[in-house]
């Protein structure tokens, strides 16, 4: 089950709970809510064995576009060595290569910005994602103690 279902599942159980006459509580069911808690820790691994599988995701694609780069910039000097006998020549050569090296570095910085950035929006939907289970599960257990709470003194009188 994802967050977001047992997300929905929680809000559920707290709309449908039923009302404390005269506040502004509600009377949970104690399994329930503690069903919901244990669907919360199952699916929280499961979200950051995601991020972390992104996260190597990312450090291959920088590194298979760094291998990329390199290979051209390789590639380029390895042309313009050959080309070096002749001025003329030389000279196409040294501008050639300059073009490529200067294009093969602007296509790996794109693919790392890329990869940054995807990487980034992930990161930003996870954090979103355990910033509500928090919240979620700091509400629940706040209503649990007030439960416990009213229910003591509730015996005490």
């Amino acid at each position: 089950m994802s967050i977001d279902e047992i997300l929905e599942e929680l809000e559920n159980l707290l709309i449908d709970a039923s009302r404390v006459p005269f506040t502004n509580k509600r009377i949970v069911e104690e399994d329930d809510l503690a069903r919901i808690i244990d669907d919360l820790r199952e699916a929280l691994p499961s979200d950051i064995a995601e991020a972390k599988r992104i996260i190597s995701e990312r450090k291959r694609i920088l590194d298979d576009a760094h291998k990329e780069g390199q290979n051209i910039i390789d590639q380029a000097k390895n042309y313009v060595m050959k080309l070096t006998d002749e001025n003329v020549i030389t000279q196409q050569a040294q501008e050639s290569a300059s073009g490529i090296i200067a294009e093969a570095q602007k296509s790996a910085r794109s693919l790392q910005s890329d990869a940054v950035g995807y990487a980034d929006d992930v990161f930003k939907h996870l954090e979103a994602n355990l910033e509500r289970a928090l919240e979620v599960v700091r509400a629940g257990h706040n209503e649990l103690y007030q439960q416990s709470q009213q229910n003591q003194k509730n015996q005490a009188s």
